[in-house]
């Protein structure tokens, strides 16, 4: 089967409306019908981060739904065995590069992604 590389670089796309369906749990089901590796580019480079949920949505005095959960995607994807990758050169220019990383995410060199567009079959851009 060949292998993919998904590259996700916008993040926060309608949180409200992607609450369960946001575009790591598309990735997800994805990676189970290709395997599939993800790098995390541009402002996406923020889900990589160890950092606490948001919190609730509040409209007022009104709280609505949750924010969509990045790190539990980030995990299921990983115990599924796909390889999350952030881009260091992303986390600079964010001015996160030393902020700790989700264990199961590795940073990654913008060399290391030319070689990772090399070394797959297909690549996405989620």
């Amino acid at each position: 089967m060949a292998a993919t590389l998904a590259i996700i670089e916008r993040a926060h796309r309608g949180a409200v409306e992607q609450q369960f369906a946001h575009v790591l749990w598309l990735a997800h089901g994805l990676h189970r019908q290709t395997p599939m590796t993800v790098l995390l580019r541009g402002v996406a480079a923020v889900y990589a981060l160890a950092q606490p949920p948001p919190p609730p949505l509040s409209f007022g005095k009104v709280t609505w739904g949750a924010a969509p959960d990045y790190q539990t995607a980030i995990g299921r994807l990983t115990r599924d065995g796909s390889r999350v990758l952030v881009s260091a050169s992303s986390l600079a220019a964010l001015a996160a590069a030393t902020d700790p990383l989700l264990p199961q995410v590795n940073a990654v060199s913008d060399l290391d992604i030319a070689e990772l567009v090399a070394a797959h079959d297909r690549v996405w851009f989620l």
